[in-house]
């Protein structure tokens, strides 16, 4: 049986932390090499066919909503827009949706604010051939601090910026490798009647953790481009650093290519 699958792009975010630049724009309408983050989002996502997307609409919402009828004329049938509130909690944000969601098999989530260029449809085959209730996806750790790399004698060897870290370790869980969660996860419908009964605003916690406990939770590590944009740090770095600009130039215009 073909599955039914329901994208929903979380964008009603204040975008706080980006400060004065948000006081007008919301983060999703930033420009990244002339297109808003949004567009990177929606762009991707309309490579895979997917049933319909809906944006849980907050801070700046009719923007939003604006820009992506405006911009996504040919696929407007495909979208849905629901207003939930300017300060609600993604939790609530996600149950104010829910009656939306009853019709479909499959849940993806996703950010609004993360640039990325992975294989959706491959995400998507893993969990349901694992018959996953949950499946999350993540990549290796970037930092852009300062990294440190020192010899056993407290020598250094070499310092560096925006370094990819190819292994890290949780404390209590050291025989484990750990991952950066990318906020790209599928949620099986069966888990609203959960996520209905959650108080805690929190709610990645509440829920991953539970279906840990029943083993029906999967993750997938993704290799590809994937950039969170959280501070004016990130913004100017994706604007300007020369990695960065060339990986955003090659992902723009196989977008483009779709012909979306």
């Amino acid at each position: 049986m073909k599955k039914k699958v329901v994208a929903v792009i979380l964008c009603g975010g204040m975008g706080s932390r980006l400060g004065q630049l948000t006081k007008r724009t919301p983060k999703p309408l930033l420009q990244v090499m002339k297109k808003p983050i949004i567009w990177y989002v929606v762009s991707s996502l309309l490579k895979y066919r997917l049933n319909e997307i809906i944006f849980p609409l907050g801070y700046k919402g009719e923007k939003i909503e604006q820009y992506i009828k405006k911009n996504f004329k040919k696929k407007i049938k495909k979208f849905q827009f629901v207003k939930t509130g300017i300060k609600t909690e993604i939790l609530d944000r996600i149950k104010k949706i829910s009656r939306n969601l009853n019709h479909y098999d499959e849940i993806i989530i996703i950010n609004s604010d993360t640039i990325f260029d992975f294989n959706i449809r491959s995400f998507l085959n893993f969990h349901i051939r694992n018959n996953n209730f949950i499946s999350l996806s993540g990549v290796k750790m970037q930092t852009t601090w300062g990294t440190i790399v020192k010899d056993k004698y407290n020598v250094l060897k070499k310092f560096s910026v925006n370094s990819k870290i190819t292994s890290y370790k949780i404390k209590n869980y050291e025989k484990y490798e750990a991952f950066r969660n990318t906020g790209l996860s599928i949620i099986n419908v069966k888990c609203l009647s959960f996520i209905k009964s959650l108080k805690n605003n929190d709610f990645e916690i509440s829920l991953y953790n539970k279906f840990i406990k029943f083993k029906n939770i999967g993750v997938k590590i993704f290799n590809g481009f994937w950039y969170p944009i959280e501070t004016n740090k990130d913004l100017n770095l994706i604007r300007n650093e020369k990695k960065l600009v060339k990986q955003i130039i090659n992902l723009k215009q196989k977008l483009k290519n779709n012909k979306l």
